[in-house]
């Protein structure tokens, strides 16, 4: 598996990773560890020791994103210290700093009744292929994205049961990092969740899925909404540009950055900034922090003016200066 006069080494350390880590971490190193072997093969390297210039050299090598570069390093410098304890002392790596250059699409007023107009008149060319009601299952899918900023997962997973006309909210059971949550949900959005479940048959039945499968007790795929969102987006038009580094263009997910702009522009013309003593968008989006809310405000000023000055506003003194990776919801 490896060439390189570390070869025993990689190998002895792989073994020994294995008696503790899973084998799709053990898999993951020893590709790490093969990358570094071809890399002091191709650099004639005859020690038992990495030096500091050697390691550096490799490290600058590395492509890809700088959080897969990071878990990198951290594979090598678990490595670095298992030769140091056998007495081949190596220079130990420091991990490279992670950088969120990330730009979300914001979409505009324009686009999003294109969007809403596309799905409420989308007709798949072959509809026996499709589940029943699918003409009004992805227009409210995308209505539950852009009035209460779920996730795609949280949404495709919501069960009659979860919806409280009554009380104007949403139980969210399926929700990263197992957080339930329970939201507030508009009036009007609801007054249309409920024409909906009265039009698929589901009120009375607790356990019926809000967009059900073709198979009995499933429900849509997150994939599944995103094929059809693509198809969405091809017949409006949208996000058919040359993009900027680290934008990600027109998604689903975009929607969810639309719902935490549009809220903080809300609560700041009600009045009512957020601040260190009203957490309320970090709770309601179920974040662990406010970092994390930090990253769906990372738009464009060109494509939010307006917002700027507000989100300066929420974020002054709170959210201290560093890089954290962004990670999709």
């Amino acid at each position: 598996m490896f060439n390189s006069t570390l070869a025993k080494e990689m190998t002895d350390f792989l073994e020994l990773r294995a008696l503790s880590a899973s084998e799709r971490s053990v898999l993951y190193d020893g590709r790490v560890l093969a990358a570094l072997d071809q890399y002091l093969v191709a650099c004639n390297f005859h020690g038992k020791e990495l030096t500091e210039e050697l390691l550096n050299m490799w490290i600058s090598s590395l492509t890809g994103k700088s959080k897969t570069v990071r878990i990198k390093v951290g594979t090598i410098r678990n490595f670095v210290k298992y030769l140091n304890n056998m007495g081949n002392y190596s220079f130990l790596p420091m991990p490279p700093k992670v950088k969120s250059d990330y730009i979300p699409y914001i979409y505009s007023e324009e686009e999003l009744q294109r969007i809403m107009c596309c799905a409420d008149t989308l007709v798949p060319q072959n509809p026996n292929m499709c589940s029943s009601f699918f003409r009004l299952k992805i227009p409210m899918f995308i209505r539950i994205l852009y009035g209460c900023g779920t996730r795609l997962e949280e949404t495709v997973s919501l069960q009659r049961k979860d919806v409280d006309f009554k009380n104007g909210t949403l139980f969210l059971r399926k929700t990263k990092f197992s957080k339930e949550r329970l939201i507030p949900a508009h009036h009007s959005l609801l007054d249309i969740l409920e024409r909906y479940c009265f039009a698929l048959g589901i009120m009375d039945q607790p356990d019926a899925y809000l967009f059900p499968g073709k198979k009995p007790c499933t429900h849509y795929t997150s994939r599944q909404m995103q094929h059809w969102f693509s198809k969405i987006l091809e017949l409006t038009g949208i996000d058919q540009r040359s993009k900027q580094p680290n934008e990600r263009g027109a998604c689903l997910h975009g929607f969810r950055h639309v719902f935490v702009l549009k809220s903080m522009q809300q609560l700041e013309a009600a009045g009512h900034p957020v601040d260190m003593n009203d957490l309320l968008l970090p709770t309601y989006l179920g974040h662990e922090s406010l970092i994390d809310t930090d990253k769906y405000m990372r738009f464009s000023g060109i494509q939010v003016p307006k917002a700027l000055d507000a989100f300066e506003s929420f974020t002054a003194g709170l959210i201290p200066q560093v890089e954290a990776p962004y990670e999709e919801e």
